[in-house]
């Protein structure tokens, strides 16, 4: 099941992790250590929204990622290892009320747990005094979940432009094997793969100004269904299982602007991301965050996110006859609707030590969505993720 979930929590971790303002701390030749331990904790769905009237614990997670680079001459190696584990309840398929119609969410049984293991390696170096290229690959681990994955990344400078233009490519190559516990799965074993490509400009335009864009494409094939979720068909009345294209292709566009703002010895960070696939969805992504710095130790940064997507064409809370294409997914995460989240961290640099901690507070609604959400999904999710950091060069 966590396979299904992993991109948004990678995305987490990795967030998390590129956190500015921890590396106060002043370099040393040797080693960069980074510690993140991180506790994610999905609020609880409501009575109101479930089958059975009562309401339900959602997902736990805790991780503990350990980051450690070390320059080599002009180059530089790195390694990356991530323990996580996961307990809870997932939104399994959704019931019409037998009076009102609405939908009403059925959960699975609180017996999820699961472990996930992560280990990776990465190196840059350059090429020319211009050109540089940087790589990494690593492998991820879990009983139901295995992947497989690597990025190359190649970076130029133009010569007497403030100016640099990057491209990367990343690729995945996944296989699932579920595990049926509270509820059934569709399938025994499956696989995918993911191939990930963007290419990006930055340019100075001052000393305090930066402005950024990238264009992205993205391809996923293979199984995409989720083997843990199901749809209900009304004539029928019976489920069927999550089925979904067996490919996906999205592209996206992002800009962003980094401004520091001299007389309050703050910057501004400001991002915009759109993208859109074959599935007919279609999102907008709005993120600004203000960093301040309050002493040559201390720094605070809040930020805000507003998100907003259009719902995939095979989407439905559930289903009056079974949808001629043979798609049908009722999964929260591919409805329509809208997101906020609300974010704090603070930062403390000593002279190679730095530590740091953050809360992000995330709520799902239809009502933050760009266009009319006429039914809101009964499984969308709310969640407060606290963190804390150490880093250590020497």
């Amino acid at each position: 099941m966590s396979g299904i979930r992993k991109p948004s929590l990678g995305a987490l971790t990795t967030a998390a992790l590129a956190l500015p303002g921890l590396s106060g701390a002043q370099s040393a030749p040797g080693w960069q250590t980074d510690y993140l331990f991180s506790f994610y904790n999905e609020g609880d769905i409501s009575g109101s929204r479930t089958s059975s009237g009562q309401s339900s614990e959602r997902y736990e997670i805790q991780s503990h990622s350990l980051r450690a680079v070390r320059p080599v001459g002009e180059r530089s190696v790195g390694v990356d290892v991530m323990y996580e584990t996961l307990s809870g309840a997932s939104p399994w398929y959704v019931l019409p009320d037998g009076e009102t119609g609405e939908p009403e969410q059925v959960m699975s049984g609180p017996t999820i747990h699961e472990e996930r293991i992560d280990v990776s390696l990465s190196g840059d170096t350059p090429i020319t005094p211009q050109l540089s290229l940087s790589m990494s690959g690593g492998i991820s681990d879990e009983d139901d979940y295995q992947a497989r994955y690597g990025t190359a990344e190649i970076a130029y400078e133009p010569p007497q432009l403030p100016a640099t233009l990057t491209a990367s490519v990343s690729y995945s190559d996944d296989t699932l094997d579920p595990t049926e516990g509270a509820t059934p799965v569709s399938v025994d074993s499956a696989d995918k793969s993911s191939l990930r490509s963007t290419v990006s400009a930055s340019y100075a335009l001052n000393r305090n100004t930066l402005v950024q864009g990238a264009v992205g494409y993205q391809r996923h094939s293979g199984f995409l269904s989720d083997p843990y979720k199901a749809a209900f068909i009304r004539d029928t009345a019976n489920t069927v299982p999550d089925a979904r294209p067996r490919g996906r292709r999205g592209v996206h566009l992002l800009t962003r602007l980094r401004h520091f703002v001299e007389s309050f010895s703050g910057a501004l960070h400001a991002d915009y991301r759109y993208y859109e696939d074959d599935w007919d969805i279609h999102s907008h992504t709005v993120e600004l965050t203000w960093h301040q710095t309050l002493s040559e130790r201390w720094r605070i940064s809040p930020g805000v996110r507003w998100y907003s997507q259009s719902q995939a064409f095979f989407y439905a809370p559930f289903f009056d006859t079974a949808p001629d294409h043979g798609f049908a997914s009722s999964d929260y995460r591919l409805s329509p609707f809208g997101a906020l989240s609300f974010r704090l961290d603070a930062t403390h640099a000593w002279d190679r030590l730095a530590a740091g901690f953050g809360v992000e507070y995330y709520d799902a609604s239809g009502s933050y969505a760009t266009g009319s959400v006429d039914v809101e999904a009964p499984g969308l999710v709310r969640y407060t993720v606290f963190t804390a950091r150490l880093a250590y060069s020497f």
